[in-house]
């Protein structure tokens, strides 16, 4: 399988439109389900974020290019255009801070109670993470990867993977903390893992695709929010 930096490299060399869609395949999931979260659920506003950070990424290709790894550049993006999105964060209207109800709340995610409102949350934490931290974080549990997968995108031995994917959590595990959230490693990771089974919905890929790609040869438009995003 074709790594980020390849994929990027032929879209930007060859205009490869199949490389790019590849590139969209791979994380259109990821970013979806992130600007859902930022929306409070309308799905109409997450189409349109993820609309938006794909146009960018294809702007943005040549910049982007030789990166093992596009998952934290993507994560990152999204939660800048989410903020700039109408429809706000409203999704991110959970306290960040708590006594022990957030940390009852979190002790029984085994069962998933209340995770819709704490995963957004979860995503504000991540977004403190260090882009090394983060970047392991999504490929190990939003991307369902191995320990040797990642150490094979990020160039790294599967034991260096595993102790970064080990420390991301110890880290994000301390972030949570301080917004009263507490957890064991084994839980959070579980709530993370449970990224990996969702789909976006049948067709917007394509869309997305066929949109950004025209977006990509228009002037203005993208381009002129990705500085005002400062991305």
């Amino acid at each position: 399988m074709a790594d980020d930096a390849d994929l990027l490299r032929r879209y930007v060399e060859d205009r490869s439109e199949a490389a790019f869609a590849a590139l969209v395949d791979r994380y259109l999931n990821q970013v979806y389900f992130t600007a859902l979260r930022q929306v409070a659920g309308d799905a109409h506003c997450a189409e349109d974020i993820a609309q938006t950070v794909f146009t960018l990424l294809a702007r943005k290709a040549r910049v982007l290019a030789g990166r093992p790894s596009l998952a934290g550049w993507l994560f990152i993006t999204n939660a800048a255009c989410g903020e700039r999105n109408p429809a706000g964060r409203s999704a991110t209207s959970t306290p960040r801070t708590g006594g022990p109800h957030h940390e009852r709340t979190f002790a029984r995610l085994g069962g998933f109670h209340r995770l819709d409102r704490l995963r957004p949350v979860i995503d504000d934490a991540l977004g403190e993470l260090t882009d090394a931290d983060r970047e392991a974080v999504l490929l190990r549990f939003f991307h369902a990867r191995s320990f040797a997968e990642v150490g094979t995108v990020l160039r790294v031995t599967d034991a260096a993977a595993r102790m970064r994917v080990d420390r991301a959590l110890d880290k994000l595990r301390g972030l949570l903390a301080k917004r009263g959230i507490t957890s064991t490693a084994a839980a959070l990771a579980s709530v993370l893992a449970n990224q990996a089974g969702v789909a976006a919905p049948v067709g917007l890929a394509a869309t997305v695709t066929g949109t950004a790609l025209a977006g990509a040869a228009a002037t203005g438009g993208a381009a002129g929010l990705g500085a005002f995003l400062g991305l």
